[in-house]
């Protein structure tokens, strides 16, 4: 497995829309379908790893707005 890095906007969060989530998943598509609602990706990198070895999202990096 590897590490998705999906950068894109997340329409449904208007304090915080830009977002970078951290995937595991064997490929891209499976990384993708585990986003939860709607959200436009921009740009996809991939990195090798597993963190740990089980798939799924490990969260999401975005500006800190204050």
């Amino acid at each position: 497995m590897d590490i998705y890095l999906l950068s894109g906007k997340d329409p449904n969060d208007e304090e915080n829309p830009e977002k970078t989530w951290i995937v595991v998943g064997g490929t891209e598509i499976e990384a993708r379908k585990a986003v939860p609602g709607y959200f436009e990706v921009y740009e996809v990198e991939v990195r090798t790893g597993d963190l740990g070895g089980f798939p799924g999202i490990r969260g999401w990096l975005g500006l800190d707005r204050k």
